[in-house]
């Protein structure tokens, strides 16, 4: 065979060789990124609740509805008794506990809820309830605050509005209406009159604690 026949065959081979020997690499290659790819992914960031806004308390307060509140260290914290009270508070008395309930959504205007309220006291004086109330207004914090005194006797209801009436005498009505730019929130505490008195200094810093979440 003659020299020049040789030395084409020979690079035809090589050059061959060479070829599929290229192809081989980045074939894997290619199979070694779609390894690392499938065993390394980038992190998935997953969003909880989305639009919700993240709820963040100052230290030793806590949530009300929409607002947070510093609570006083005696006050003991309930389940809500009922579907309507958004919370629920016992306050520890010598005379007997009174209870703290709070309320949102309930309608009514500040002064239609304030005399339902007198409305559940019968006068131990000459005057009547609505007459003897200690009423003040106050804004705290750019919200507009209604408090509230009531002593008597407290007719206390076993069913609701229609049920069997237990009168309760001596006592008072503690309460706060706070114009929130969530709408109206309702603080009603009712008690012995000596628990409530011996409350009225924390009950007025609770409610100038309030901030609203929104």
């Amino acid at each position: 065979m003659r020299p020049k026949i040789i030395i084409i065959s020979f690079t035809v081979i090589i050059g061959t060789v060479l070829s599929f020997y290229i192809v081989g690499q980045e074939s894997k290659g290619t199979n070694e990124i779609g390894s690392q790819v499938t065993q390394n992914p980038e992190p998935v960031v997953q969003v909880t609740n989305p639009g919700e806004t993240e709820v963040k308390l100052m230290p030793d307060y806590i949530q009300i509805g929409r607002l947070q509140a510093k609570v006083p260290k005696d006050w003991k914290k309930e389940q809500p008794s009922s579907s309507m009270r958004i919370a629920q508070f016992r306050l520890p008395g010598n005379d007997g506990d009174g209870e703290l309930v709070i309320f949102s959504g309930i309608g009514g205007s500040i002064d239609a809820n304030l005399n339902r309220w007198y409305g559940q006291f019968k006068s131990e004086t000459e005057n009547s309830v609505s007459e003897s109330a200690i009423r003040s207004k106050s804004q705290i914090k750019d919200m507009d605050v209604t408090f509230s005194y009531v002593e008597g006797t407290y007719l206390k209801s076993s069913m609701g509005m229609g049920g069997t009436k237990t009168e309760m005498p001596n006592y008072a009505l503690l309460a706060a209406i706070v114009a929130t730019p969530d709408g109206l929130y309702y603080f009603k505490g009712t008690g012995p009159k000596s628990t409530m008195d011996s409350h009225k200094v924390n009950f007025e810093i609770f409610i100038r604690s309030i901030e609203s979440l929104l």
